[in-house]
């Protein structure tokens, strides 16, 4: 019919494609869009890190890390000691930092709680030789680990001088309560100070321990011992 408009469905597109075609297609790819927006194809779950070969990678961190600073090991030596490639560490660590920072803070916890268990039985000036001897005797029992917290890994990264900072002045409190009670006579500045000393005495013979260096050679492993005990009594006597 001349002059008329024809239906929507029968208007063509400069291609000679109905509208109504088109239209119905773009509604259709839209409602597809929607969708993925609302409902995103779910991806595969990555596995959980298998606790055993992480803490293979730790052991063998801390092997090497035990005789070289960390500087001088790279996470491809890490990974060769696991009989692993590099990717496979990247997997469960994000980087040769990382690994380290959990090396410390692991012997940090354990270090903490040896001494707190050997300050416990400290009832009088007396007894703290003893707790030295529980203390080194530990650290002698650990001594990998405790290499790397009191030697190897000094300075190497801002975290681990903080969880040392933190370690150190948490056991300092603990002292200076011990000190408190074996000596009620004392004021509370000295006590304090006492307090940090006894701790300071303990980090410093581990290292030297643990390191060999000349005091300890020179006094062998008996006087050293018993050097290290007296300091510690003449903390607070």
């Amino acid at each position: 019919m001349s002059g008329s408009v024809p239906a929507g469905r029968d208007l063509l597109d400069g291609h000679g494609t109905p509208l109504d075609l088109l239209f119905r297609s773009a509604s259709r790819r839209a409602a597809v869009w929607k969708d993925a927006l609302i409902m995103p194809k779910s991806r595969s779950p990555r596995p959980a890190n298998r606790p055993s070969r992480r803490h293979e990678i730790l052991e063998a961190a801390i092997d090497l890390l035990a005789v070289q600073p960390p500087d001088a090991i790279a996470v491809s030596d890490i990974a060769a000691r696991c009989g692993m490639t590099p990717a496979a560490f990247y997997y469960h660590f994000a980087s040769k930092d990382e690994i380290l920072d959990e090396i410390v803070a692991g012997f940090a916890q354990q270090w903490t709680e040896t001494v707190q268990t050997a300050l416990a039985d400290v009832h009088s000036p007396e007894d703290l030789p003893e707790c030295v001897e529980r203390v080194l005797t530990w650290t002698e029992e650990n001594e990998r680990a405790a290499r790397v917290y009191f030697v190897t890994s000094v300075g190497a990264t801002s975290s681990c001088e903080a969880v040392r900072r933190r370690t150190r002045n948490e056991l300092a409190r603990r002292a200076a309560r011990t000190f408190r009670e074996i000596a009620a006579d004392q004021d509370r500045i000295r006590v304090a100070i006492a307090g940090l000393g006894l701790i300071t005495l303990l980090e410093i013979v581990a290292r030297s321990r643990l390191d060999l260096d000349a005091s300890y050679r020179t006094l062998g492993p008996l006087r050293f011992r018993a050097t290290a005990g007296r300091l510690a009594e003449s903390l607070i006597s």
